[in-house]
């Protein structure tokens, strides 16, 4: 008897615990805090959390968007929004490509940071998160940290881009129920961002640099989930508690300009480079046959590097197999390695095409068509000849 006594005692524990607590006065709540006021910090209106969507911008960094945390207390007038930053590029083009720029998280006045967006005439959306009140105090907690910790993270825009760090952050203070849709999504990294990202050249420098672990689709689908735009699809459905996590957006900035990509695409020169490539065929002078080694150069020693020196998102590139100084190395005796680069080339045409997951750009598959047409331009010639 004394023993089942014991088990339904432990059983009640928690309920009794939890009501108790409820129970306690503001003061009471206040003390256990550290506070000695009467405010009432658990009410639903000492605290807003909310979730701080910006449209895509024209640079490689920007063409997802950008996520952030807005956190507002109006009984003592704050209003901040916590973002992950890294240093500026601009100057620090080696530190990037040595792997050596610093992120962290910085906090700003809402104004202060809308200023950048309204410049570049982005639109910026804000959609408040039903948190329970001791979770906004602990992520408001956790926030603090990070920006105190400074700006001296590695850069790692995988781990610590800004929609995975505010779904992380967010997920340490509350358990979010996600939706079946969401956690059965099949997409890699790279799918996502193609969805998602203007088509021009910023996508297409994306497209080209990143590897490795964007396409891995056997991540959880939590962990691959990478643009802010994915993240609000996600989070509007999913629940806490059998609640919405998000309200309807509010516009904090109207947008000025829309990011739709750029007229003349990465498609549209790989097709010219195509023609240029064919026409060469039937020219002796082989200034467009120099013009296309030296682009299939100039791509094969940047990503030969990005493999040697890995930036985050870019342990392994199935461009590596196209695009590498072997051929100018070994251009002299073209002759004698044609015919099986070509046959490699073919092979790796089609497999690009049949992969599952999305792992080049379609520019990149008439491109590698046009440098392989150059490389065999001698027994083609010949063959013409005879």
């Amino acid at each position: 008897m004394k023993k089942w006594l014991y088990i339904v005692i432990m059983m009640l524990a928690p309920t009794l615990i939890w009501a108790s607590t409820d129970s306690l006065s503001v003061a009471e709540r206040n003390a256990q805090m550290g506070f000695n006021d009467t405010i009432d910090r658990l009410a639903d209106d000492f605290i807003t959390a909310s979730l701080v969507i910006a449209d895509p911008g024209d640079v490689m960094y920007s063409i997802l968007g950008h996520a952030a945390l807005r956190m507002q207390c109006p009984t003592f007038n704050l209003d901040y929004v916590f973002s992950y930053e890294s240093e500026g590029v601009n100057g620090k083009i080696f530190s990037f490509l040595l792997n050596d720029l610093k992120m962290g998280m910085v906090a700003v006045s809402k104004d202060e940071y809308l200023k950048p967006f309204m410049e570049q005439g982005r639109g910026v959306r804000e959609y408040y998160l039903h948190l329970p009140p001791a979770a906004e105090i602990d992520l408001w907690r956790i926030l603090d940290q990070k920006v105190a910790e400074g700006m001296n993270l590695p850069y790692d825009y995988i781990q610590r881009g800004c929609a995975t760090a505010c779904r992380k952050l967010v997920d340490s203070v509350v358990g979010i129920q996600y939706a079946e849709s969401t956690l059965g999504d099949l997409r890699t990294m790279r799918e996502q961002f193609y969805d998602n990202a203007p088509k021009g050249w910023a996508l297409f420098e994306c497209m080209t640099l990143v590897g490795g672990v964007v396409d891995n689709p056997h991540l959880p689908a939590l962990e691959r989930l990478i643009a802010p735009c994915e993240l609000v699809k996600a989070w509007q459905v999913a629940t806490i508690d059998g609640q919405p996590v998000l309200e309807e957006p509010q516009e904090l900035l109207p947008a000025q300009k829309v990011n739709n990509g750029d007229r003349f695409t990465p498609l549209y020169a790989s097709l010219i480079i195509l023609l240029l490539a064919i026409g060469s065929l039937f020219l002796t002078k082989n200034y467009i046959d120099w013009s296309i080694l030296g682009i299939q150069t100039l791509f094969g020693c940047l990503i030969l590097w990005l493999l040697i020196v890995p930036l985050p998102g870019t342990e392994w590139n199935w461009l590596i197999i196209p695009f590498n100084p072997l051929p100018i190395i070994f251009w002299k005796w073209r002759d004698k390695w044609a015919w099986p680069f070509a046959a490699l080339m073919i092979v790796w045409c089609i497999g690009m095409l049949c992969a599952p997951h999305r792992l080049v750009e379609y520019a990149h598959i008439i491109f590698v068509l046009a440098f392989t047409a150059i490389v065999i331009k001698p027994k083609i010639q010949s063959l013409c000849l005879k």
